[in-house]
């Protein structure tokens, strides 16, 4: 139920309510308030609530203005929404069951508002096109296209579709409000992030593109192609994660609904075969803009250098070649031109097949390079009471750190907790220090550390115990261990390797030995940390290719059998027969074939692929009917011996039909091979009297023999032009009695078995 409808009741004791409490308020600013209440912009608890707490300023509000802010202070009410209700233009303010709070930006396609769910309070976007009598059908079907859309894709690279809707018009001459909701992206999109950091480094931009890449292969294993990849459609969540978003230009790979004419999309992203003809682009203009993307990230800049007019531009794209990325960023891998080059191909063909591939190939550049630190220059060794009294920076010069690493320092010594932070500070490290055993546990429960250097004899706890308890219930993966000790041999440190320890190191220690052993522990951490990352991302691409395959097998398997329906079809139209006898006969079929499964000569044969290719391939037995003249099979008496004859070839018209199919199309069509059984074999007889092939016993085949007897039982049960139609019992009576050495004797049981389930069937699907 809509938010609105729900407050409708209540609605007039509410202000009531609000009346009371607010007797203190003039009355412009209390009439305002009541406006507020009733155009649901500010729910009636809270309005209660702020009157109660700023009663003693009530009367000081002596406008709707100086009210409005008060509750603008409050956080009951936006800047805009205020801004709208003072201007008295609130309609749209409210969007089903969402309440506008800003303005977030516009296009082409409408505008995008920031709203909030009334009762959820879950923020989202709005996108609103207002539409009148003049709007282009065009602009309202990719929008309507665009819900849809949205609607049917889930994927966590792709904006979910929460609601959609639309608001009449406020008046005479007002347009109505289409607006579909959708999940808000509070990062930003990618184009504003190069405008404000600048080029993204190679393995930052290369994992974005995977992203995006991994939510457009989820759109084309729907038949969907985006249309506009670009920078601005590509938003980042606040946890770094690319969400693809706008798919008002996206369209069905069958669909033409654009027109030829139409320049869709943006230019500087667009694929040079769709600034000719927009409505005929499929999926390789998507990984185009992909390519294009991944070069505006990697650059600051677009495959193609600005100029001043749309002309120029289409000339350069239609005609021109796409800059190389390395003649802007030298330090470029050559591996990663090569196949930012592959994407910006102009021949569509030449460019990767799908999403996922591009997925695979960017993956080994989305890895940080481990971080270095070489010792350049060696140091002293450092007596702990040295550093008591001055704690030395480290004068010497080494390699800092890529990215910052965070170190734990666990010892009761602050000397040694301030020496340590020397060394390590000036690399790059982020340093907390803490004097014992309980501090170490909360520091790491509260933030994440690549490493915790930690003394084996603190005050509340030693060393070994706190190695032994962050191996039993690790507190983040990966955690790398160095146990100091001043006291003991080299083999006392050592007995903490069992316990959990990565590394020990005795006191008192200098800057190189700490530097190394540090540098040996981070690098493995690191390639620890790829190693999981790259597992992740594997699984994620092959979790991905299972889900596309299985879509494309179902595209497939639709294909296939709307060729065989067709096939069937017009083997029926000529033959005067009915869809429900094709489907009668998938029924028995697949009745028999699961009565007979337990039979000696039938074990093995009756599996979930077989019946699945016999429910499949029955609908075509008759098939070859379509080459036999219509005299012979719309005769309304029996046919003479010459025409029986002729009628028997129709098995081998249909054999000639899939054969020549399966030439055609190789093993795309393997499963015509249980089909070519059926039509070729299915009125053999068991004895060996029937035809083409005068096959007996069990060389005819499994599907065939199953055809065989559920054929005849419907061709009984029928009224054609040369004879009645049967009862159950008399075809059955038949079927069992009167016809000896017809049908296989397992097969002729097991219909003795399942006989009440063919009458159910046919009086089930019946005309």
């Amino acid at each position: 139920m809509n938010y609105s409808a729900i407050c409708e009741a209540p609605a007039q004791a509410t202000l009531e309510r609000i009346a009371d409490h607010g007797r203190k308020l003039p009355p412009e600013a209390r009439a305002f308030l009541e406006k507020l209440i009733r155009l649901q912009l500010i729910s009636s608890t809270a309005a209660e609530r702020f009157l109660q707490q700023t009663s003693d300023q009530l009367a000081e509000y002596t406008t709707g203005e100086m009210l409005g802010g008060a509750l603008v202070q409050g956080g009951l009410l936006t800047e805009y929404q205020l801004d709208r209700a003072l201007a008295g233009t609130t309609h749209g303010l409210i969007l089903g069951n969402h309440r506008v709070l800003s303005r977030l930006g516009s296009g082409a396609m409408g505008v995008v508002f920031l709203a909030e769910h009334m009762l959820l309070k879950r923020r989202a976007a709005v996108k609103v096109l207002p539409v009148d009598e003049d709007c282009p059908s065009a602009l309202l079907e990719r929008f309507y296209s665009e819900m849809r859309v949205l609607a049917d894709l889930h994927h966590p690279n792709i904006v979910l579709a929460y609601d959609a809707g639309h608001l009449a018009a406020a008046g005479p001459n007002m347009p109505t409000m289409l607006y579909f909701v959708m999940e808000l992206v509070s990062g930003g999109d990618l184009e504003r992030y190069v405008l404000q950091n600048g080029p993204v480094s190679v393995p930052q931009a290369c994992e974005w593109i995977r992203q995006a890449a991994c939510g457009l292969q989820e759109a084309h294993d729907r038949h969907l192609i985006h249309r506009d990849i670009k920078p601005s459609n590509l938003l980042l969540t606040e946890q770094g994660q690319v969400k693809l978003v706008d798919f008002g230009l996206a369209r069905q790979f069958c669909s033409r609904l654009t027109d030829p004419r139409a320049l869709l999309g943006t230019l500087e992203y667009m694929a040079p075969e769709q600034s000719f003809d927009p409505s005929a682009v499929d999926a390789p203009a998507d990984i185009y803009g992909l390519g294009a993307t991944l070069f505006g990230l990697l650059t600051g800049e677009t495959p193609y250098p600005s100029v001043r007019s749309i002309a120029e531009s289409l000339r350069l794209l239609q005609k021109g070649q796409p800059r190389r990325l390395r003649e802007l960023r030298p330090e470029i891998p050559e591996e990663l031109e090569a196949l930012v080059d592959q994407m910006l191909q102009r021949d569509p063909a030449r460019r990767p097949t799908l999403p996922i591939t591009v997925m695979n190939a960017l993956l080994p550049f989305t890895m940080e390079p481990s971080a270095a630190l070489d010792v350049v220059r060696q140091q002293e060794s450092v007596l702990p009471g040295q550093a008591k009294s001055s704690a030395p920076a480290v004068p010497f010069s080494f390699a800092r750190l890529e990215s910052a690493k965070r170190v734990l320092l666990v010892d009761d010594e602050s000397a040694i907790r301030s020496l340590a932070r020397a060394i390590l500070q000036p690399l790059g490290f982020v340093c907390d220090e803490v004097p014992d055993a309980a501090g170490a546990f909360h520091a790491l429960e509260e933030n994440n550390y690549d490493l915790v250097l930690l003394d084996l004899n603190l005050p509340d706890m030693d060393g070994y115990e706190v190695c032994r308890r962050l191996r039993e219930r690790p507190v983040q993966a990966h955690l790398k261990i160095i146990v100091v000790s001043g006291r003991g041999d080299q083999n006392q440190l050592a007995d903490a390797m069992p316990l959990g320890a990565d590394d020990f190191i005795a006191k008192p220690f200098g800057a190189k030995q700490l530097l190394a052993r540090v540098q040996h522990a981070v690098r493995l951490k690191v390639a620890q940390d790829q190693a999981d990352s790259i597992a992740e991302q594997l699984a994620r691409t092959n979790r991905q290719l299972e889900k596309s395959l299985c879509a494309r097998s179902s595209d497939v398997r639709q294909a296939q059998d709307a060729l065989l329906f067709a096939m069937a079809k017009m083997a029926e139209s000529r033959d005067g027969e009915t869809p429900e006898h094709l489907r009668r006969l998938q029924r028995y079929t697949r009745c028999l074939a699961k009565q007979v499964a337990d039979a000696p000569s039938w074990v093995g044969v009756v599996n979930n692929t077989f019946l699945e290719q016999l429910e499949r391939c029955v609908p075509l037995h008759d098939i070859g009917k379509m080459g036999l003249p219509e005299s012979i099979l719309l005769k309304p008496g029996k046919l003479t011996m010459e025409e029986r004859l002729l009628m028997e070839t129709h098995t081998l018209i249909g054999d000639r039909i899939l054969e020549a199919l399966g030439k055609e199309h190789g093993q795309s069509l393997a499963f015509l091979g249980v089909a070519s059984d059926i039509v070729r074999h299915h009125h053999e007889r068991y004895d060996g009297a029937g035809y083409p092939d005068k096959l007996s016993g069990e060389a005819i085949p499994a599907a065939a023999r199953l055809v065989a007897l559920a054929d005849v039982y419907d061709a009984l049960r029928r009224r054609r032009m040369h004879k009645p139609a049967l009862a159950h019992a008399d075809a059955a009576t038949i079927l069992l009695e009167n016809s000896p050495g017809q049908f296989d004797p397992y097969v002729l049981q097991a219909f003795a078995v399942g006989q009440n389930d063919f009458e159910r069937i046919y009086r089930e699907i019946n005309t």
